[in-house]
């Protein structure tokens, strides 16, 4: 997560983030974001660490759908082997436990059927 510092062509920008060193990055590799932070040009590091910290912009993307998804990926990058096996046991009792409900829901229907068409 960046904010733009200045612009340098039609295809690039000077980008800058509180923990992060200032760096040229080509528009085709930014994604806009809904957040946005009054930086002036060129602005110091201690200038954009204020504003990202008045802004609250990482805690705010963090509570976005595009923040959740981003550290789900990375905490699911950093599973050890037998995390990875933990969560496939567990998914495998979840997906038991549904088959089996929606088998007896399956059962269920034909007699609930039978039992509307003979009360007409």
């Amino acid at each position: 997560l960046v904010g733009l510092s200045d612009i340098i062509d039609q295809n690039r920008a000077l980008v800058d983030a509180p923990a992060q060193a200032r760096r040229v990055v080509n528009f085709k590799r930014l994604a806009l974001t809904d957040m946005k932070i009054d930086l002036p040009r060129l602005a110091s590091k201690k200038v954009v660490t204020a504003k990202f910290a008045e802004a609250d912009v990482l805690a705010k993307f963090a509570s976005s759908a595009w923040g959740k998804k981003l550290a789900k990926q990375s905490s699911k990058a950093a599973m050890t082997d037998f995390d990875r096996f933990k969560a496939a046991v567990t998914k495998s009792k979840k997906a038991r436990t549904v088959r089996k409900v929606i088998g007896q829901l399956k059962k269920a229907a034909p007699a609930a059927k039978k039992a509307v068409a003979k009360k007409k």
